[in-house]
């Protein structure tokens, strides 16, 4: 009888079953990302030390000062040949990952996770589980989950009695219509996106639809453009000179947990901005 339990321990150790660690014990050292909703959710879920390199688009000023640790890591350009000269562990990128790509990656013998978009703060959950997961960090992914929830829950108790009407200006004429995360955050600030779909506006078209205040990302705002002429343009300065606000385009582009905080800060903007001259308080 013991001569056969020891044969089946024997067995076990022999092939490996009841030893290896589990996937997310084990906790991988050189991680990849090659897109910059992946390179927050990583930069958000683990250590520098940890991160073999994030993409060159994390050292842009509206992405780095959220995520200032992104200055001491290295960066990549989604290319082929640094995925094979950084021989990373774990790579993480999304899935809009082209054949050829996905092939290669295939190939690398690192694990690769494909992130999908997050577009609502439901899908934001199960991006920041999934990247928790496989960076062996689940515990501070739910811990970011449950601040996250902690935001939404205080923005839907003080939720305005009267929705601010919106319009997201600034990016040419380009306005996020209703199936962007721009809406998922703005509608938990309490504010409407009256731009039904994502499309284009020119300025007679914004001045029709009659918006209570423009919101602009920050990214390319300070950026001489074509752009930033219209956003000049007499009229609109006339009608809503005072009832402009501005949101940081990193935490609106991509579904991170700190959208939340994002909302937050909208509600307070708003609020102050409806108070001003052609506001409605």
């Amino acid at each position: 009888m013991m001569r056969g339990l020891g044969a089946a321990v024997f067995l076990l150790l022999l092939t490996g079953q009841g030893m290896a660690a589990p996937r997310s014990v084990i906790k991988p050292g050189r991680i990849m990302s090659l897109k910059i909703c992946t390179d927050e959710l990583l930069m958000d879920l683990a250590p520098p030390s940890r991160i073999a390199s994030v993409t060159f688009l994390s050292k842009e000023k509206a992405a780095l000062k959220l995520w200032p640790e992104a200055a001491q890591i290295s960066v990549n350009h989604n290319s082929a040949e640094e995925v094979l000269t950084t021989r990373p562990d774990l790579i993480l990128t999304d899935s809009f990952t082209t054949p050829q790509m996905r092939r290669l990656l295939a190939q690398s013998g690192a694990r690769v996770v494909e992130v999908p978009p997050a577009e609502n703060f439901e899908q934001i959950r199960a991006v920041t589980r999934l990247v928790g997961d496989a960076v062996g960090e689940s515990p501070r992914a739910e811990a970011l989950i449950a601040s996250m929830d902690a935001a939404l829950w205080e923005l839907a108790a003080s939720r305005p009695s009267r929705p601010v009407r919106v319009m997201g200006w600034g990016g040419g004429g380009f306005v996020p219509g209703r199936l962007t995360l721009f809406n998922a955050v703005l509608e938990a600030a309490g504010g409407i996106n009256i731009a039904a779909n994502d499309g284009y506006y020119d300025v007679e078209g914004l001045i029709a639809a009659r918006p209570d205040i423009l919101a602009y990302g920050d990214d390319y705002i300070d950026t001489p453009s074509l752009r930033a002429d219209q956003n000049a343009h007499p009229v609109l300065l006339k009608l809503f000179g005072a009832r402009r606000i501005v949101y940081p385009a990193a935490l609106f582009n991509c579904g991170v947990p700190e959208s939340a905080m994002a909302a937050l800060q909208l509600r307070a903007a708003m609020q102050g901005a409806m108070t001003k001259p052609g506001g409605v308080p």
